[in-house]
């Protein structure tokens, strides 16, 4: 293997393992290839928090409405550590579903005993105990803390509608949702019920109009993600203040709320035809029975197809395929990867694929359709394309990364990420202010997070009724890649396998002999994961 030790060469000639000429500003391999040139590292990189609350626009947080911002800077750097990588980087509002955009300006301008600081430190040091390897732990102080401050604060009623104490249950249900995933168990949805009951209390002033606008958004995004994987339509309170946010704030809806609107749709067919076989209910039969299920699907899928082709342009992926534009060492599918603009505009894209691949499961189960009936094939054909777009967008997530993800993963110059090889204008866009490093960042410390729902809920669709004959129209072993990768991206965030971890909890590596065990049992851990992460964001 070769060793590049103490080399001063540039990031992009690292990351390569060539021979660099260290040349300034860029060097003139990267210049003969054309490649992006990555700089060079002067000093070993350190973890430093710095407000970018002006990237959220004063038009949403005036500065005569807040009180004057606390250092965000702690003694202890774990909050610093959460907010900018999970808050802050690859966060916008364009795209923003309406929890971690708000975070940071609304936590900075929160006392420190705060129901909400206490909930983000909570929050805070269990994911960067995951990051130095220590286990997800159960409730800390800071928990309970919060908990009993929370309960406090909405005694008051000048204080229950307020978008700090909105964000303050909002984040608890965060913490809930990890402690499940690591846990292995079905999250409680107290909090998510909690910020539900919170919503007719939050008629804000004019101030805070847009903030709690945009959290009655992330409620709904919430709403509708659990009312899919739990087939059932959504709660009424939640749809009504969705549209009464919509009809009150002044800015334009983001194609992420845009899409939640159809998602709605897709929760409450789905529910409706899944409930259709419930003859202990006569009224509900009858009222099913002259339903047109294949109708109502293509017309929601119609919707969701012009939603794509009304997107920014620079939401849309770039296609990169084998030889020069893909480090050989990145696991691909067909040696294809796309790109996106950042984690969350990509989740949002497979959001999409998800919602589109419900729709043809009813369609495909709908008892007049056949295998010589042209929606048949047409549906057929757009299953595929559709998981082959879901089975791209990994690399791109995950990059080269195998092991447990650690601290080091940031610096590492043997880490490698499709964007490595692309200009960076390619990927952010011409004129776009972020830091090309902390582009990289924000992949590291999100994409797994960001591709264990998507994966999961594909490995699941199989599980479900229909899916072993939709499994069929696959190619031979896309399945098994898939499930594949989803039990990579539980190595990587060290969520282990019941009754298959070492004394670290985190191996992984079987003997071939037991192999079909060891598939039952990833299966198994995705439904487990669907369990626990059902109030989270995403697919």
């Amino acid at each position: 293997m070769v060793n590049h030790g103490r080399s001063n060469g540039c990031l992009t000639c690292k990351r390569r393992r060539v021979k660099c000429d260290e040349a300034r500003p860029n060097c003139h391999s990267c210049q003969r290839l054309g490649l992006h040139c990555g700089g060079y590292r002067a000093k070993p990189t350190t973890f430093k928090f710095k407000d970018q609350s002006h990237k959220f626009g004063t038009e949403i947080f005036p500065k005569k409405a807040c009180p004057s911002p606390r250092p965000l800077a702690e003694p202890d750097t774990s909050v610093p550590f959460f907010l900018q990588h999970y808050a802050v980087m690859g966060r916008d509002m364009q795209s923003a579903s309406g929890f971690f955009e708000l975070l940071v300006p609304v936590y900075s301008s929160q006392p420190q005993k705060s129901a909400l600081s206490l909930a983000v430190s909570a929050i805070a040091s269990e994911v960067i105990s995951l990051w130095r390897h220590n286990s997800f732990g159960a409730p800390q102080e800071a928990y309970l803390q919060a908990v009993k401050c929370l309960r406090s604060t909405i005694q008051d009623p000048n204080e229950r509608g307020k978008p700090a104490t909105v964000l303050a249950v909002l984040s608890l249900q965060f913490y809930e949702n990890l402690a499940a995933i690591y846990d292995r168990r079905p999250a409680s949805r107290v909090h998510h019920d909690g910020a539900i009951s919170l919503l007719p209390f939050a008629k804000s002033d004019f101030t805070n109009r847009l903030v709690s606008g945009y959290l009655r958004k992330y409620i709904f995004h919430s709403e509708m993600s659990s009312a899919i994987r739990q087939n059932r339509p959504l709660q009424s309170i939640v749809r009504s203040s969705f549209t009464e946010s919509n009809d009150s704030t002044t800015e334009p809806a983001n194609p992420s709320f845009l899409l939640d609107s159809i998602g709605a749709s897709v929760a409450e067919l789905q529910a409706s035809y899944f409930q259709r076989a419930n003859h202990d209910n006569p009224m509900l039969s009858e009222q099913h029975e002259h339903r047109d299920w294949r109708t109502e699907a293509q017309h929601i899928n119609e919707q969701l197809l012009a939603w794509a082709r009304s997107v920014p342009e620079y939401w849309r992926p770039r296609k990169l395929t084998s030889g020069q534009d893909i480090e050989p060492l990145i696991p691909t599918y067909e040696s294809v990867c796309e790109v996106y603009p950042s984690c969350q505009i990509g989740t949002i894209w497979n959001l999409w694929r998800v919602q589109r691949l419900l729709l043809i499961k009813i369609i495909l189960s709908s008892d007049e359709i056949s295998a010589r009936d042209e929606d048949f094939v047409s549906c057929k054909q757009a299953l595929q394309e559709l998981l082959d777009s879901v089975c791209h967008s990994v690399p791109f997530y995950l990059g080269n990364q195998a092991g447990p993800l650690s601290l080091a993963n940031f610096a590492d110059p043997a880490v490698f990420l499709p964007i490595d090889l692309l200009p960076a204008d390619d990927v952010l866009g011409s004129g776009n202010e972020t830091n090309w490093n902390e582009h990289r960042s924000h992949i590291i410390a999100q994409g797994p997070w960001h591709i264990l729902s998507p994966l999961s809920r594909v490995v699941t669709f199989f599980l479900e009724d229909h899916g072993p004959l939709m499994k069929t129209f696959l190619r031979p072993g896309q399945y098994e890649w898939i499930r594949e990768q989803f039990l990579r991206v539980t190595i990587l965030l060290r969520i282990p396998l019941a009754d298959t971890e070492n004394a670290d909890g985190v191996s992984h590596q079987f003997n071939s002999s037991v192999q079909g065990s060891v598939d039952t049992r990833v299966e198994n851990l995705a439904r487990k994961v669907r369990k626990s992460a059902v109030f989270m964001s995403g697919p």
